[in-house]
């Protein structure tokens, strides 16, 4: 069947799969900050972290890691929508960088931290993945905080003995010798579906000076054809960066947070994760199946 002017064009329904997506994603970072707000109890984090009692409330750090990574994830999340309306494809491709980083983080903590030690029956395996991890993005961290005056020994020393305090509160025995572990920004990204290849895709067309500027616009390209094309660029970029937000609100909602238990947070969260794979799933088809009708040979 042909399809008929201004009906189930891919103009139509390409430009819907991108404001739907667009319209998603300016929810998703209403609910990013409600939880970064929620965990910091709306005050400082300085004064939160400062006045704190880490003995009486050992989830303080927790909290306070989990409010910086969704802040970070909020501010980028806003630019990249607001990239997405200036028509500024390799900005937002730039915003969506640190964005999965966070979200990747975040994801792997809580996973690790309450998630998989239920699942596999197996609290041990997790608390040394999660150790192992804040270990080596600790080493890279003081690494290039310090331009090298900390050395290789000094490092290695303090991160034996934060996993020695570590293991000896959950029962396990520490090794016997830390090892310098390298933790690239990619392997942040890595932990969520399809996040080590779109980090690298993005980090090769728009960031590392490597795209192709003659090629199409999801390449690096700069040429723009202003048409529905460029249009499903956009909304295939915004559509993955949806879904990863609200993966990582679902894992932040769990997050213990001062004065309740936040079983509302998390089912919520959960909700908004089904329903917008739903709803990008929908927008998605549509805008495809037009796609391939305008490709088709016409029928009488």
């Amino acid at each position: 069947m042909p399809t008929v002017a201004g009906l189930n064009t891919p103009d139509v329904e390409v430009a819907r799969y991108r404001a739907g997506t667009a319209d998603l994603l300016a929810q998703s970072i209403v609910t990013t900050r409600e939880l970064g707000r929620r965990l910091a109890a709306d005050g400082d984090l300085r004064e939160l972290t400062a006045q704190s009692d880490i003995e009486a409330d050992p989830g303080t750090p927790l909290r306070v890691e989990c409010t910086l990574l969704l802040r970070k994830a909020r501010v980028h999340s806003d630019a990249a929508l607001r990239a997405n309306a200036a028509n500024n494809l390799h900005s937002l491709a730039v915003q969506m960088r640190p964005v999965l980083e966070c979200a990747g983080q975040v994801v792997f903590v809580f996973d690790n931290y309450f998630v998989a030690p239920r699942l596999t029956g197996n609290p041990g395996h997790a608390v040394r993945a999660l150790g192992d991890r804040l270990s080596a993005d600790f080493y890279d961290t003081m690494i290039r905080a310090t331009k090298g005056k900390m050395s290789h020994e000094e490092l290695l020393a303090t991160i034996a003995d934060s996993e020695r305090a570590a293991d000896e509160s959950v029962g396990m025995r520490a090794p016997e010798r830390a090892r310098g572990r390298s933790l690239k920004q990619a392997d942040k990204a890595a932990t969520l579906k399809g996040g080590e290849a779109w980090y690298a895709h993005l980090s090769k067309s728009f960031c590392h000076g490597e795209g192709d500027l003659r090629g199409p616009t999801w390449r690096g390209g700069v040429k723009s054809m202003n048409t529905w094309r460029d249009e499903l660029v956009f909304a295939g970029f915004m559509d993955f960066l949806v879904e990863q937000l609200n993966t990582m609100n679902a894992y932040a909602a769990l997050c213990p947070a001062a004065g309740g238990d936040g079983q509302e947070w998390i089912a919520a969260t959960l909700e908004r994760l089904i329903e917008g794979r739903k709803t990008t799933d929908g927008l998605r088809s549509a805008a495809v199946s037009t796609f391939v009708d305008v490709n088709a040979p016409m029928e009488d």
